[in-house]
């Protein structure tokens, strides 16, 4: 399904839909093509924001009077023939200012359904503006000849010792440098598939192993552990320890992780399920009346 593109307004050629959809600023690398698409964008912008400001805003103020005239207009007809003095002149009169006040109110509307557009085209045109100058940015400071290939590209700073900087191509799966040979000891991180100066313990009983940045990740989506009867029923002592899981992206090992009060009740996304260890309340409470006919001490876990 192709998605679909928003129209620009006063853009009768769509000289400036195509520029938006159809070029991709991150694959320009010229600063002066950079910098072109970018002035196209900003004479677009105040040409829009002047038609706005001399002829949407006035309309729109107009149109905000008279509504409310014909509205002050209908409630004082309505205190008159309800309250003050009922008769049937007053109530035709109340009657026949209904249909003005809608239709103001409908022209109204109208307007500010416009100016509503209007404000969708310039909140497009700025992000588009905001993207070129992000991309100049990277151009200006990152757009260099690779030390190694020779090419003009995007370059990344190598971890050696020089310093060197490096294209995509050149630096893809290596552990050394391809200029000055210098060996990294670099590991390979099986879930983010790039090559780490170190890798964590992801704390399963098989000792998994993951780069800090993916090991963060999989610990977001941890859950209170929920296993202690006496935390449940609000029996916990402070001294005794609470404690987050999340589970191994290997072997699925479930890893507790100690925490203390203050976090495991504030530091928590409610939406997560409380009852993590099961799958329903019904099975948290079979499993309670299960272990009360059997005697099971309380605070022992379930």
């Amino acid at each position: 399904m192709e998605q679909k593109q928003n129209q620009f307004i006063y853009d009768q050629d769509n000289r400036i839909q195509k520029l938006y959809y159809d070029i991709n600023i991150n694959t320009i690398f010229n600063r002066t093509k950079l910098q072109n698409h970018k002035k196209k964008f900003c004479r677009y912008e105040n040409y829009v924001n002047n038609k706005y400001h001399t002829d949407i805003q006035p309309k729109l103020l107009e149109l905000e009077k008279i509504r409310d005239e014909a509205y002050m207009q209908w409630q004082r007809a309505k205190r008159i023939s309800l309250i003050h003095n009922p008769t049937p002149e007053n109530t035709e009169k109340r009657k026949a200012l209904v249909p003005i006040f809608r239709k103001a109110d409908e022209e109204y509307e109208l307007m500010l359904c416009e100016q509503y557009f209007y404000d969708q085209v310039m909140h497009d045109i700025h992000y588009k503006i905001y993207e070129i100058k992000k991309q100049q940015k990277k151009v200006r400071k990152y757009y260099k000849k690779c030390a190694h290939c020779e090419k003009m590209a995007m370059v990344t700073i190598f971890s050696c010792e020089s310093k060197h900087k490096l294209c995509s191509e050149c630096i893809y799966d290596k552990t050394e440098c391809p200029v000055c040979k210098e060996d990294l000891g670099l590991l390979h991180c099986d879930i983010c598939y790039e090559y780490k100066k170190d890798l964590l313990d992801t704390g399963c009983k098989n000792k998994h192993q993951t780069c800090k940045d993916c090991l963060l990740k999989i610990q977001q989506n941890k859950k209170r552990r929920g296993l202690d009867y006496n935390i449940r029923n609000g029996y916990h002592r402070d001294s005794e320890p609470y404690y987050f899981k999340y589970k191994c992206p290997f072997c699925r090992d479930t890893i507790n992780i100690e925490c203390n009060r203050d976090e495991y009740y504030n530091n928590y996304d409610y939406d997560d399920n409380d009852y993590a260890d099961y799958d329903s309340d019904y099975e948290f409470w079979r499993r309670m009346r299960r272990d009360e006919a059997n005697d099971v001490p309380r605070g022992e876990l379930i």
